[in-house]
C-alpha cells in the first residue's frame, strides 16, 4: 500500500497527502512483486534491490544505483511468546524524493512519524530523513533492551530470596536469542553507519555527519549492554547452579546424620532382641536405663558432629 507524507516546514507536524507532491516522503507498507515493479518504474528505481526487502535474510547493507541511495536496515519487535524478530526496511534517497518500503510491522511510517515528531527537519531533506529513520531503528533496540534489562534484573531478585522457577531458566533461552539477535542486527547496523559515514557520494554535510556519529557510539553502547546482559545471565546461571548444589549437599548432610542418629538405639536394641543370656535382663530397671543411655549416647554423637563441624 503506497502513502504520501509531507512536511513543509520545521514548525508543522507530519502530514498525510492523497496526492504526490514535490519534497514528498513515499512509504510503502507490505508491497508484492507487481507493487515493486511499479514503484521502480515510476521513479527509475532498481527493481533487483528492491526485490532484496522481501528477503527476511536480508542484512544492514547500503548501495548506490543511478543516482539513488539504498540503506537497509533491520528493526525488530517483540512478538507476543516473548521473542525478538526482526525485518528488512529499506530506504532509498532519489535527487526527488525520500522512499522507505516495509514489508513488515517492526517499523512503521506512524513510528518514525513519532520518533521525529519534536525534530526540525522536513521530508524534502532527503539525508535528514534518512538519519531519522536510522534513530528509530537504534532507539527501538534501545526499548527492547530495557525489556529485556527488566527482566534480568527480576530473576535476579527473585534468585536472592529462591523463588526462581524451572520455567525462568527455561524463558532464559528465549532471552539469550534475543540478546544475540539484539547483537548480529546491532552490529551489521554499525558498519552500515560506518559505511555512510563516509560520505563516498556527499549525501551528508558537517551536521549530518555528527549526528551520523552519533548514532554510531549509540550503537556501540547499545552493544556494550547487550554484552553485559549476557554476562548477567550467565552469571545468574552459575549463581543458581552453586546454590542448588549447595543445598543439596546440606540436605544430603542432614540426611545422614539422621540416619547415624536412628541407627545408635538400633544397635542397642538389636543386642537385647537376641535369645541369649544378656547381662541386666531379669532386671526391672533395665529397659529404662537402656533408653537412657541411647538417648545419652545420641546427644554425645550428635554433639561431637557440631563440634567437628561435619554437619
Amino acid at each position: 500500500m503506497l502513502h504520501y507524507y509531507k512536511k513543509h516546514t520545521p514548525e508543522e507536524s507530519f502530514q498525510s497527502i492523497r496526492t504526490l507532491v514535490d519534497g514528498a516522503w513515499i512509504h510503502v507498507s507490505e508491497p508484492n512483486g507487481e507493487e515493486l515493479r511499479d514503484l521502480a518504474k515510476q521513479y527509475g528505481l532498481d527493481e533487483h534491490i528492491l526485490r532484496d526487502v522481501n528477503d527476511k535474510n536480508e542484512l544492514p547493507r547500503t548501495e548506490y544505483s543511478d543516482g539513488s541511495q539504498y540503506v537497509f536496515v533491520r528493526p525488530a519487535l517483540r512478538t507476543a511468546q516473548g521473542e525478538v524478530a526482526s525485518s528488512p526496511f529499506l530506504a532509498v534517497l532519489t535527487p526527488d524524493h525520500f522512499i522507505t518500503v516495509s514489508p513488515g510491522d517492526a517499523l512503521t511510517a506512524h513510528g518514525i512519524m513519532s520518533a521525529g515528531a519534536e525534530s526540525r527537519i522536513t521530508t524534502d531533506n532527503k539525508p535528514a530523513m534518512l538519519l531519522l529513520t536510522m534513530n528509530t531503528v537504534v532507539a527501538h533496540y534501545e526499548n527492547l533492551i530495557q525489556y529485556t534489562d527488566r527482566y534480568i534484573k527480576g530473576i535476579r531478585r527473585k534468585l536472592q530470596s529462591h523463588e526462581v522457577s524451572n520455567r525462568d531458566f527455561v524463558h532464559f533461552v528465549t532471552v539469550e536469542d534475543n540478546l544475540n539477535e539484539y547483537q548480529y542486527s546491532l552490529q551489521d547496523t554499525l558498519v552500515l553507519l560506518e559505511r555512510l559515514k563516509d560520505n563516498s557520494h556527499s549525501l551528508f554535510n558537517e551536521d549530518e555527519l555528527e549526528q551520523l556519529e552519533d548514532t554510531r557510539l549509540y550503537c556501540k553502547q547499545l552493544l556494550s549492554s547487550v554484552s553485559s546482559h549476557s554476562q548477567s545471565i550467565t552469571s545468574i546461571r552459575n549463581a543458581y547452579s552453586t546454590i542448588a548444589n549447595n543445598t543439596l549437599n546440606q540436605r544430603m548432610k542432614a540426611l545422614t546424620m539422621l540416619t547415624v542418629l536412628i541407627a545408635l538405639p538400633n544397635v542397642f536394641y538389636g543386642m537385647y532382641g537376641m535369645n541369649v543370656h544378656l547381662p541386666f535382663q531379669d532386671s526391672s530397671w533395665a529397659y529404662g536405663a537402656i533408653v537412657v543411655f541411647t538417648v545419652l549416647v545420641i546427644f554425645a554423637v550428635y554433639a561431637i558432629a557440631k563440634r567437628f563441624k561435619v554437619f
